[in-house]
């Protein structure tokens, strides 16, 4: 599932995904996190964006939300 990094606590990240928020362990993620980068999570593992596919990722929904 898609999750955005929402928020980065000490102890957990707190994430929005489609349909729910979700409050994940800190070890979960790499140390070089950030608020905004995008990031998928599989049973029990998130593997980080890279930043070309976040940035495409972006210019797909800005592309969508013009069409609408």
């Amino acid at each position: 599932m898609k999750i955005v990094i929402g928020e980065i606590k000490e102890n957990e990240v707190i994430c929005e995904a489609e349909d729910a928020t979700l409050r994940l362990p800190r070890r979960l993620f790499p140390p070089k996190i950030h608020v905004g980068d995008i990031a998928d999570y599989s049973d029990g593992t998130v593997e980080i964006w890279d930043l070309d596919r976040q940035i495409e990722e972006e210019q797909l929904s800005m592309f969508f939300h013009m069409m609408v």
